[in-house]
Formats: structure tokens, C-alpha cells, sequence
């Protein structure tokens, strides 16, 4: 069973479906646009995430919000570790899931966004209120995919250079441990 399956297994546990969009993307590899639609059943889980180990488990109107464009990636850094990578309300949102021994979904995620007044919020800003040539309207998409995967790379590398155990990170990026 590939990583891919065994995600969209793990997250049907959960009652979220992978819907595949398009299969291409900025580069070569396992990063494919995908979509994902979660049970509209209970509004309660709009609210709290079920399972989440530090706080209430409240999360912000941000990381609620529907994503524009999503990437999925596998690490090849990291062993066991893959990424979704969400552009929601033109501000890039990381969630890194690391394989973990205890607790019953043996996961655990962290969000990771730019912390506001750092350049990467600031790309997509940009892009959207530019009103350049007709050209630059269409390739506009296209721009903001590209501009995504350098934010995910960009927040991948801060949360790496981080301590995730202790919750100490570079000031460049707001961490949060959702699982």
C-alpha cells in the first residue's frame, strides 16, 4: 500500500474524502492539487477538532477557512512524514503529520503559517492586488502555485530548523500542534 493510499485510508477513518483535481503540479514527484471534503453532518466539527492533544482544540477562523489550491508531499527527509500544504484566504497554511508511537492514532500534525509581517504572507498579497496586463491575469494561477510550493519550503525548513518537542521556533513562524 503506497503512502498516498494509506492516507486517504487514515483519513476516511475520519470522514474526509479525497476528491483528485489535476495531477499536475509545479514539479516533478508526489506533490498532486487535491481537494478535500469533509462530512457535513456536524456542524460541531467545524468548531473543535476531535482529537487534539494540547488546549481545547479550538482553532482559528483561518485554519478553518476553504482552501484555494492544496499540495500533498511525502518527505524525503523524514521518514514516515508527509505534508499538506493549503493556500486559505491568499495566506499559505503547512500541516506536517510525523509518525508517533503513543496515543491511539499514533500521528501527530503541527500548522505551520508565516507569522504575519514576514514576506512569505506578503507573496500572495501581491499577486492578488497587482493589475497588470491581461497575459498576467491568465498566468496568475499559475503563479500562485509556484509562489505555494516556495512557501512550503520556506515553512517546511523553519519548523525543521525548530524544536518541535519543546515548541520552540524561528519568530518567522506561528506553530500550532493540532494532533
Amino acid at each position: 500500500m503506497t503512502l498516498d493510499e494509506q492516507l486517504a485510508e487514515l483519513l476516511a477513518q475520519l470522514g474526509v474524502e479525497l476528491e483528485e483535481q489535476n495531477e499536475t503540479s509545479p514539479s516533478s514527484g508526489s506533490q498532486r492539487p487535491r481537494q478535500l471534503s469533509a462530512p457535513a453532518d456536524d456542524p460541531e466539527t467545524e468548531d473543535v477538532l476531535p482529537f487534539a492533544l494540547e488546549g481545547d482544540g479550538a482553532v482559528d477562523e483561518e485554519a478553518r477557512g476553504e482552501a484555494e489550491l492544496s499540495l500533498f508531499q511525502t518527505s524525503r527527509e523524514h521518514y514516515g512524514v508527509f505534508y499538506r500544504l493549503d493556500l486559505v484566504t491568499g495566506v499559505p497554511q503547512l500541516r506536517i503529520f510525523l509518525p508517533e508511537s503513543h496515543g491511539a492514532i499514533k500521528m501527530r500534525c503541527y500548522l505551520v503559517r508565516a507569522a504575519i509581517g514576514s514576506p512569505v504572507r506578503d507573496w500572495f498579497l501581491s499577486t492578488r492586488t497587482h493589475d497588470g496586463s491581461p497575459a498576467y491575469s491568465e498566468t496568475r494561477d499559475l503563479t500562485e502555485q509556484h509562489l505555494l510550493f516556495a512557501a512550503g519550503e520556506s515553512l517546511k525548513r523553519l519548523f525543521w530548523l525548530g524544536e518541535p518537542d519543546s515548541m520552540r521556533f524561528p519568530s518567522e513562524i506561528e506553530v500550532e500542534r493540532l494532533l
